[in-house]
């Protein structure tokens, strides 16, 4: 599933994509609407929109750590919330750092999105990270820490305990899922721990390397109704 450009054509034109949004640093404040971006310093703060039948999207950010959308999304692909329409992300790019290379990566996190159901109230989303590697966006881990309503992609492969949290992971092609059984607002993932345990399971080479790290929401359905979604915190300590 495309939810963002790669990492490599994603330097190749955010110039444009910041033509068309306020310049901002950590004391400014940037509005950025559907397919536009904020840029503070290495991070960026990405209005992702590419569904068949988007709704209107609104970003409001300060930094990595401080920014909101506003989603107004009417279904997934005109069938009732099925199809992912946005990921809404803050994003750090890599120059292919080989996963052999890295001493410790790890996020933290705090956030509030709304809560429910497509049968309770029309809504559809999840909050979650998304590492890229190899340069591809069909190529990548993720780890949903906050679920309200969605269903991973592909089956399910079993269970991984990590840092005394427990995930539920599905493997899609080369898309591996994360699913913590216990949705979080706030917490840390230990992202090189989650590489190492796919690496011991066969599913990631020492010789793969990373392209992209983004934490936001993917978005499917609000019902049609105006809701916000904001990011309180967000940490990435990394050396490689």
């Amino acid at each position: 599933m495309k939810k963002l450009i790669a990492a490599s054509a994603f330097l190749g034109v955010i110039g444009l994509m910041f033509s068309l949004a306020n310049a901002a640093t950590a004391s400014t404040a940037c509005t950025a609407r559907n397919g536009q971006a904020c840029s503070f310093r290495h991070w960026v703060v990405f209005n992702n929109v590419f569904g068949p039948s988007a709704g209107s999207y609104v970003i409001h950010a300060r930094s990595q750590t401080d920014w909101s959308v506003t989603a107004d999304q009417n279904g997934g692909g005109g069938c009732g919330g099925c199809a992912v329409e946005a990921f809404e992300s803050a994003q750090w790019n890599y120059p292919n750092i080989r996963i052999s290379s890295i001493k410790y990566l790890f996020s933290s996190f705090s956030e509030t999105m709304p809560t429910g159901s497509l049968s309770r109230n029309r809504f559809d989303a999840e909050a979650a990270y998304d590492m890229f590697i190899n340069g591809s966006d069909t190529d990548e881990v993720m780890v949903w820490v906050d679920n309200q309503g969605q269903t991973p992609a592909g089956s399910r492969f079993g269970t991984a305990v990590i840092n005394r949290q427990v995930f539920d992971v599905y493997v899609a092609g080369r898309t591996k899922s994360f699913v913590l059984r216990r949705n979080e607002t706030s917490g840390t993932i230990h992202y090189l721990a989650i590489l190492i345990w796919l690496h011991k399971h066969h599913m990631l080479a020492r010789s793969d390397t990373l392209g992209q790290f983004n934490f936001g929401w993917e978005i499917c359905d609000t019902g049609g109704v105006a809701r916000t979604f904001t990011v309180h915190r967000l940490t990435l300590h990394q050396k490689f």
